[in-house]
């Protein structure tokens, strides 16, 4: 990794002997990281956290923004009838990279929710065109749960009466780069960790009886 620009410069135009470049660069701050257990909130429960490290082929994580799940499940109800609420709200974002300045250098996961008409959920052609094509993985979840190789999402109705009544759904949405699982086994993680971040959202909202996030699932054969 090469010295911060700053710093660099500095040692480009001042002739100094007393100016150590090496010292300032082993000064920088390494960026902490994380187990995937403790990412996000301890958003993942152990099975979904070692998809995690399946998917990415990584062991610690660094986070590059993430809100307390309590308090972004309760800006979720309060946004639902709202246009932002329409809107995608990013809950956790992980890297594997950062340089110099803590920017990312490469995106691994970011796990978002916002509300959706419930029309969204019913079939179309373009969704049979992709799954007969191998693009595109349903699953037994929610309304709808689908998967494909640099993403998942999932539909799920999460109402705030019972049974519910509403014509939205929230939509779980993950997105994924640089992962080392491909194919079958790729959406497979990708989707395991979606369903474990979409039931403890679920789970706080106070809808997971009758959202259909299961533990255990299983693809569907259409």
């Amino acid at each position: 990794m090469g010295y911060p620009r700053h710093v660099a410069l500095m040692c480009a135009l001042l002739a100094t002997p007393n100016l150590s470049c090496a010292n300032n660069q082993a000064s920088q701050p390494t960026p902490s990281t994380l187990p995937a257990l403790k990412v996000c909130d301890s958003l993942l429960p152990d099975a979904a956290a070692r998809k995690l490290e399946d998917l990415t082929g990584l062991k610690r994580f660094s986070e590059d923004g993430k809100e307390d799940t309590k308090a972004f499940s309760s800006k979720l109800r309060n946004l639902e009838e709202t246009h932002e609420g329409w809107e995608e709200q990013e809950l956790c974002r992980l890297i594997s990279d950062i340089d110099e300045s803590g920017r990312e250098k490469r995106l691994i996961v970011s796990v978002s929710f916002w509300w959706s008409d419930i029309e969204v959920t019913k079939p179309h052609m373009e969704t049979t065109r992709q799954v007969r094509s191998g693009k595109l993985t349903l699953y037994k979840l929610g309304a709808r749960g689908e998967a494909r190789d640099n993403g998942a999402t999932i539909y799920f109705p999460c109402a705030r009466e019972s049974p519910p009544q509403s014509g939205k759904v929230l939509r779980a949405g993950l997105w994924t780069a640089n992962t080392k699982l491909t194919g079958q086994a790729g959406r497979n993680a990708r989707i395991t960790i979606l369903n474990a971040a979409a039931r403890k959202i679920a789970r706080q909202l106070g809808c997971l009886g009758t959202a259909n996030l299961p533990e255990m699932f299983h693809k569907t054969t259409r």
